[in-house]
């Protein structure tokens, strides 16, 4: 039997174990944007353990998916400071987010960190109004 003749694949793409995704509801652009922080923050440390104590100004502008943009900014807040956002104060619209996010720096003797995100990704993203309700839907790189 030839053996390079029984293969008629090249290549296989594996689901792997390195992502979490996230399905997240609001009434308002606002509230959607606000428990997709909550829900990406979760997966990263306890977050019944931070205090508003630090205040962050926030203005993000995009072409592309706002709530990918926003996600990625407060993580690169995190991984370049160790900030964690507790309470957020924002504005949304078509293709900016500004306002304030409070929250605190990483303390390892206060917080405990749960799990290692590398970025929020564009793969299977979604954003869709259903209802009287928004939907977002979108997978972290664990």
């Amino acid at each position: 039997m030839n053996h390079e003749s029984s293969i008629t694949e090249k290549y296989r793409i594996l689901d792997h174990e390195a992502d979490v995704g996230f399905e997240v509801y609001g009434r308002t652009l606002e509230e959607v944007f606000e428990n997709a922080a909550c829900a990406l923050f979760s997966l990263i440390v306890d977050r019944e353990s931070v205090e508003p104590e630090i205040g962050k100004r926030l203005d993000i502008e995009g072409n592309g998916e706002l709530l990918i943009l926003f996600l990625n900014e407060l993580l690169y807040l995190w991984e370049v400071e160790g900030f964690i956002p507790k309470e957020l104060s924002i504005k949304v619209s078509d293709n900016k987010v500004a306002g304030n996010v409070a929250g605190q720096l990483f303390n390892p003797l206060i917080h405990t960190i749960k799990t290692e995100v590398k970025a929020v990704t564009y793969h299977k993203f979604s954003f869709e109004k259903k209802g009287d309700m928004f939907v977002a839907t979108f997978i972290v790189d664990v």
